[in-house]
């Protein structure tokens, strides 16, 4: 049996005793576990502890018992509270209105509904799901219709916010409205692991059909920079692996969230799978009714099963020998933008040297993963016998041994994921010397589909 079906067996247990009195250590043994191991498990597993969640199953179904006409103090009985102010107290808390008042309200409720763990994640390898019970692998995730809105610039994540919950007030919905879900992202995503770029934020909250319709579109894919006012887009569905994120002590959720994409990024090395092509995402969990968000945040991944069988013959040993080359470098707060700069100033020097694109090759590397400035992007162009020999661009290509393989050019981050897997199962040292990407140019104009990974090793 395993961490899954035991959890599950606990759950099915709390929620045929909701009315009844409920400790840590029944639900253990219907778990098979030890206190402390169980603790441990549900909590990596389910999001909660054992006592917040039967805490708030049972105000979930005090709430239906009230709506449908019950006592406060039949329904404060029946779900085990000393006496009515304890009762009133915990549902207020968890509602923002006293019990005697929830049969007449039409607000949105939140509810907190029963868990089957069985049905919506997949069991994992017994040895990986030990080392990571807080990650999840969801059976699959359905396409979402959302709203969405991207700012770019300075704290780009607050500014949209606040222009997303500007937006949804005037159309009246409301982040903390049961039955919407808010995620937000980087916009441009990250989706290179040594990509240098700055982004920008996009909120996105799921609306009704109406809504939905009613926007324009976000031209397809997910799109690099800020567009002007809200849109929509179809959030992809799909395989995903989750982790849960609360806030510290001190009700931060920055550096938390950070930590928990590295531990992602060792789990996803470890797993079965690579990085499936979507979105990452995050959502956004738990907000007030001025709906600020004082929550914590759900991490998707998309992910799917590596290919390992096909990564191996494509690796190959290289030496790529040093080389006098032309180095065009660029700074500055856009990563974008700087890649095109040093594309540009390679080209226009290529052509006015009159270079066969034949003899030269082409090496590329960016700031990597710290994202603190001076951000930059560098291309290198080894040069053939004759070119000038001094200027301001005119460098040294050091080269070194690589271990190179090839891939789309658009799937560029699941080639690097696959080669740090290869590197860490194969215990191969990593070499000090610089990594690049090798794109090849048709008559210096289109570039090749395949672009060949330079992963430096020993």
């Amino acid at each position: 049996m395993n961490y899954y079906e035991r959890i599950q067996r606990s759950i099915d247990y709390i929620e045929s005793h909701l009315t009844e009195e409920i400790t840590p250590e029944s639900c253990a043994r219907e778990a098979f576990m030890s206190l402390s191991g169980y603790y441990r498990i549900f909590l990596s597993v389910v999001g909660y502890n054992v006592k917040e969640y039967i805490r708030l199953r049972r105000l979930t179904l005090a709430l239906d018992d009230l709506r449908a006409g019950q006592t406060v103090l039949s329904v404060a009985v029946k779900y085990g509270y000393r006496s009515v102010d304890s009762f009133a107290r915990a549902f207020r808390s968890r509602y923002g209105l006293l019990p005697s008042r929830a049969k007449g309200s039409h607000m949105q409720w939140i509810r907190f509904e029963r868990m089957d763990l069985m049905e919506k994640f997949i069991d994992q390898n017994a040895e990986l799901q030990q080392k990571y019970p807080d990650i999840k692998v969801i059976r699959e995730l359905e396409p979402m219709k959302a709203a969405c809105f991207t700012y770019f610039g300075d704290a780009p994540e607050d500014h949209a916010f606040a222009e997303m919950k500007r937006w949804i007030h005037e159309n009246g919905l409301t982040f903390h409205q049961e039955g919407y879900r808010v995620f937000g992202y980087n916009n441009p995503d990250p989706s290179d692991p040594m990509s240098d770029e700055t982004y920008g934020y996009e909120v996105c909250i799921t609306v009704p059909d109406a809504l939905y319709d009613s926007l324009p579109d976000v031209p397809e894919g997910f799109t690099r920079g800020t567009y002007d006012g809200v849109k929509r887009r179809t959030l992809p569905g799909g395989r995903y692996a989750v982790l849960s994120v609360k806030r510290d002590e001190h009700g931060e959720i920055g550096s938390e969230i950070a930590r928990a994409w590295q531990r992602f990024s060792a789990w996803l090395h470890e797993s079965r799978y690579v990085w499936g092509g979507s979105q990452y995402l995050e959502e956004h969990l738990g907000f007030t009714e001025e709906d600020d968000h004082i929550g914590g945040v759900d991490l998707y991944i998309s992910i799917q099963e590596a290919p390992r069988e096909a990564l191996v013959p494509r690796l190959s040993r290289e030496e790529i020998p040093a080389a006098k080359a032309a180095v065009f470098r660029t700074e500055g707060p856009d990563g974008e933008k700087n890649a095109q700069e040093s594309w540009r100033r390679m080209l226009a020097f290529a052509k006015a040297h009159e270079l066969p694109a034949e003899g030269c090759r082409i090496f590329q590397y960016n700031k990597g993963f710290d994202r603190k400035p001076p951000f930059f992007h560098t291309v290198i162009l080894t040069l053939p016998e004759g070119c000038p020999a001094e200027g301001p661009e005119i460098g040294t290509f050091p080269g070194g041994s690589y271990m190179t393989a090839f891939f789309p050019a658009d799937r560029l981050m699941e080639g690097w994921m696959l080669m740090e897997k290869w590197r860490k199962e194969s215990q191969t040292v990593a070499g000090d010397h610089q990594w690049v990407e090798e794109w090849t140019l048709t008559g210096w104009q289109e570039p090749q589909e395949q672009v060949k990974l330079c992963y430096p090793i020993q």
